[in-house]
Formats: C-alpha cells, sequence, structure tokens
C-alpha cells in the first residue's frame, strides 16, 4: 500500500541551475554587447563616407602641393645667382670643362626638388595617419562617417581603444596610399624596380582593403578584420528626429491641456458668475413686482372676480343666498 506524499513516492532530487537571486548575472565575456547589434551600414553608404573622407585628403594634398611648388619655385630664383658664380669659378679652376660645371649645377638642383617633393609625401602620409588614428579615438567617426551617421566600434564591445585604433589608421593608410606614396619616392630617387614594386602592392592591398569592405554581411575592410572592428550605422539622426518629435508632441499636448484647462475656467466662470446674477436679478424682479401698486390691484381684481364667480354659481343653484356686493 502506497501513502501518497510518502518518501517512497517522491522522485528523486534533481538538481536544477543555480539561483542567482534578483542580482545581475554576469555574462560571457564572448557574447557580443548591446551596442554590436547596430546594423552594418550599405555599400553606397560606405563609399560614400570614403568619398567624403577623400575630398579631405585631396584639399591637404593640394594645400602640400601649392606649398611646395611656391618652395621650389622660390629656391630655384634663389639658386640662380650663387649658383652662377660658383659655375664660372669652376669653368677657371677646371680650365674650361663646361660639362662637369653644368652637371654640378643640375643634380644640385634636382636634389633640391627631390627633398622638398618627398618632404610633402610624407606629411600627407602623416596626416592621413594622424587623421584616421584620431577619428578612431574620438567616437570612432571620421569627417564623412559623421556626415553620413557612420560610426567606428569594437568587434565586441562599443568602444575601440588606443591600440585598435592606432592598429586599423596604420593599415588603412598602408592599404589606401601609403604604399603608392613610398613607390612615387623611390622613382625619385632613381629606383625604378622598386617604385614599381612598391606599386603593384599597392594596387593590391587596395584591391583587398575595398573587396573586403564591400562584401560579407558586415562589410569589414581589411584593417577592421585585424584590428577587430567594424563600421555601424550610428543612429544619431534618427535619435535626434525621435527627440524632436517627442518634444513636439509633448508641446502640443501641454497646449490642448492649457486649451482644455482655459475653456473649461472659462465655461464654469460663464456658468457661475451670469447665472448668480440673473438668479438675484429674478429674484429682485419679483419681489418689486409683488411689493408695487399694480400688483396690489391685481389681487383685489383677482379676489373681485374670485367673489362673483361664487355669487353667479349660488344663484344659479337658487340657494336664495344674497349677492356678493
Amino acid at each position: 500500500m502506497e501513502i501518497s506524499g510518502s518518501p517512497m513516492t517522491q522522485p528523486p532530487f534533481l538538481p536544477g541551475p543555480p539561483d542567482h537571486g534578483p542580482g545581475p548575472v554576469a555574462s560571457d565575456p564572448g557574447a557580443a554587447s548591446p551596442e554590436s547589434a547596430s546594423p552594418a551600414p550599405g555599400i553606397g553608404r560606405r563609399i560614400g563616407g570614403r568619398a567624403i573622407d577623400f575630398g579631405v585628403w585631396t584639399a591637404v594634398f593640394v594645400l602640400l602641393a601649392t606649398l611646395t611648388y611656391n618652395t621650389i619655385a622660390e629656391s630655384l630664383t634663389t639658386i640662380s645667382g650663387g649658383e652662377i658664380v660658383r659655375v664660372l669659378f669652376s669653368l677657371l679652376t677646371t680650365g674650361g670643362d663646361v660639362g662637369e660645371a653644368a652637371e654640378s649645377f643640375g643634380l644640385s638642383a634636382w636634389r633640391m626638388i627631390v627633398s622638398k617633393i618627398q618632404l610633402s609625401i610624407f606629411v600627407l602620409i602623416a596626416f592621413h595617419l594622424a587623421y584616421e588614428l584620431a577619428a578612431g579615438l574620438w567616437k570612432g567617426r571620421t569627417v564623412g562617417r559623421m556626415i553620413l551617421d557612420m560610426r567606428l566600434e569594437g568587434r565586441r564591445r562599443p568602444g575601440v581603444g588606443v591600440w585598435r585604433s592606432a592598429v586599423r589608421a596604420l593599415i588603412t593608410v598602408v592599404c589606401t596610399g601609403g604604399l603608392y606614396g613610398l613607390a612615387w619616392v623611390a622613382l625619385l630617387h632613381g629606383s625604378f624596380a622598386g617604385g614599381f614594386a612598391l606599386w603593384v602592392l599597392s594596387v593590391a592591398a587596395l584591391v583587398a582593403y575595398l573587396v573586403t569592405a564591400l562584401v560579407g554581411r558586415e562589410r569589414r575592410s581589411l584593417a577592421d578584420l585585424v584590428a577587430g572592428t567594424r563600421v555601424v550605422r550610428a543612429g544619431v539622426y534618427a535619435k535626434a528626429g525621435q527627440t524632436i518629435a517627442n518634444a513636439a508632441q509633448a508641446s502640443a499636448s501641454a497646449a490642448r491641456q492649457a486649451a482644455d484647462a482655459t475653456r473649461t475656467g472659462a465655461t464654469g466662470l460663464a456658468d457661475q458668475v451670469p447665472v448668480q446674477r440673473a438668479r438675484e436679478t429674478g429674484a429682485r424682479i419679483i419681489t418689486q413686482a409683488s411689493e408695487s401698486e399694480q400688483a396690489q390691484r391685481l389681487r383685489d381684481l383677482g379676489t373681485s372676480a374670485k367673489d362673483r364667480a361664487v355669487d353667479t354659481y349660488r344663484r344659479r343653484r337658487g340657494d336664495g343666498q344674497p349677492p356678493i356686493a
């Protein structure tokens, strides 16, 4: 015989998951944060952002090119007088060797031109690197990303950090212009093979950078894959629009409530003051009318009409009562 509820009939104890209580539960360190759920921007938006950034780099390039040209022109003007004296002195000391004097003059001018152009290339590469690094540290937004509502974030967390920003900036600069600039430096120093090799390498790096950035679900570039970052939609414009809409809705609701309150107050006041005044005026008119001489005459006339009616009724019945005077 089994007894309900006895220990023999109870199921064996099975350990369940630990109870963490009302406190927060530790999350998996490898899990993506809520911020990482932001959608990746479309191809058109990515291309548009890079086009805007390219416009910034182009403006800096034009400025450097203008400064370099003016510096070279000024240097050539300065060289002309001093070099002419040196060439004449060389002609006198070498016994009239015109070829050596001309070669020395041309080589000196060419070295000056090469040094100026090389300096401009290095400054442009340094600006590009600083631009990308600052964008990674400042909310992950370049000028193009800021205009088109994008930002850079970590693969597992919203922040990027100095190390990831530096790695991503370095790879981005190398793939999108750094190797090409070094190819020009090699050509300026007379190394055609080195310049050609750097040019081929720069094209390959650029293609790899663009292909990885335009394909895939998250559209992560080569720099993003190495640095562990990605570009996502920032949603700043949507949040600002929602805030403005909420503010407009709150203002409209407050205006409606104020109008309703004004209308209700006016109606209550209209119901209270005029009605009370009308009541007082009516009572006063009735009192004055009842106390006036005309009212007394009307009462007397009413009493006389009543008595006559009673007298007529009695005479018709023949009760013999004398008529009322």
